[in-house]
């Protein structure tokens, strides 16, 4: 490998799945040095947007795993596992755990360019941008603390400045806890560091309260999207608001007129590149709409319905009563992959035949939320952060 011109070396390895990469490192010196190399980076990213996703399952309960390689470690209560597809993304053909820094209890709160953003369950100011492959970390400095604080965390990367930026977005009461549909927004600070300055800044406040359930945000565009709680109970002014991290404004994007959206059980997400959402009807069936052109409200389309207690789908042999299922990203075959978040199950749904497929498949940890994630060899340099 080391007498290949570095065009073609790079041809080859960037061929492989980014899990089994990985393990180059350990071949010898210069294939570790190779690995760094800024071409076969380059060419491993652009290869991977091609590809099917693989999927970061982070466990969030002590479990008892069944990876024969990994002995069960119920005394860490996170991990994180990683999973990909096969080539024709009809199965996921391996599992494998990674290592996490060295934090006791801590959550996902997205991923961008093969990079995640973690943030201490226990201190939610502490923050981490970790690569799950490399095993680069980098711990960001603390920000300003307020009382009762509720904190959305955004991370994504700036296209015109070409380095990644950190959001966070803080609510916080003087009276108690902040609750939503309280009738006022409550008291919040907008802070903003980029990975090459790594200094927060003040961008004033936010007159939205963002839903912030982790992970919230959406990637579509170069924007991070979030849906927000609507003031009142009762209202259905429930908006969909951007922000931009080049510009560093918050925007809102516009939504379909027929009021679906409106409703509070929909979640944000991106299917084939679109920003798009699935908005629940009923118990068991619910309706994905999709905004085909980004920021364009005559766009929006009801393009999916699934009945998840459709016939075909029971006989997968799963008990799926009272589980609700979580629209995780489109396929390269077509077909949408869905969590079920009672019963813990992958599940693989066919637009056309309208048939149902369940993913079992070895080392599938007990309790998990699914993570759709970029895999690659990005390395964390406070000036220069991208490929």
């Amino acid at each position: 490998m080391e007498s290949l011109p570095r065009e073609i070396a790079g041809d080859i390895l960037s061929r492989l799945p980014v899990t089994s990469l990985v393990n180059v490192k350990f071949v010898c010196r210069s294939w570790r040095k190779l690995l760094q190399d800024s071409l076969l980076v380059f060419m491993l990213f652009l290869r991977t947007t091609k590809k099917d996703p693989c999927l970061i399952l982070h466990s969030v309960h002590p479990i008892k795993h069944y990876v024969a390689d990994f002995p069960s470690d119920d005394s860490n209560p996170n991990q994180l596992y990683v999973a990909d597809f096969s080539s024709d993304g009809d199965r996921i053909v391996v599992v494998k755990k990674i290592r996490v820094p060295t934090l006791p209890e801590f959550y996902v709160t997205a991923s961008c360019n093969g990079l995640l953003c973690l943030c201490d369950s226990l201190h939610s100011s502490k923050l981490f941008i970790y690569n799950p492959f490399t095993m680069d970390v980098l711990a960001l400095p603390d920000s300003a603390q307020y009382p009762n604080q509720q904190v959305v965390v955004g991370f994504g990367f700036s296209s015109m400045e070409n380095y990644y930026k950190v959001v966070k977005i803080v609510y916080y009461s003087h009276r108690g806890s902040i609750r939503p549909y309280g009738g006022n927004l409550p008291q919040s600070s907008v802070e903003i560091l980029s990975l090459r300055s790594l200094t927060w800044r003040s961008l004033g406040e936010i007159p939205y309260q963002i839903f912030g359930k982790r992970p919230s945000q959406v990637l579509v565009n170069g924007r991070l999207n979030w849906a927000t709680w609507p003031i009142y109970r009762c209202s259905s002014a429930r908006l969909i608001v951007s922000f931009d991290p080049s510009e560093e404004k918050f925007y809102e994007v516009p939504r379909p007129d027929c009021g679906s959206l409106d409703k509070f059980n929909h979640n944000l997400v991106v299917l084939g590149g679109c920003l798009s959402a699935s908005v629940y009807r009923k118990e068991g069936y619910f309706e994905i709409w999709v905004m085909k052109e980004y920021n364009v409200k005559e766009s929006w389309i009801n393009l999916y319905n699934i009945d998840i207690m459709d016939q075909s789908f029971e006989n997968s042999g799963l008990h799926l009563k009272r589980s609700h299922a979580r629209v995780i990203c489109l396929l390269k075959n077509g077909e949408i992959l869905l969590e079920m978040t009672v019963t813990k199950a992958l599940l693989s749904f066919d637009p056309k035949s309208k048939t149902f497929k369940h993913l079992a498949f070895h080392g599938l940890p007990r309790w998990y939320e699914t993570l759709v994630h970029l895999g690659s060899l990005h390395w964390i340099d406070t000036h220069v952060v991208a490929t």
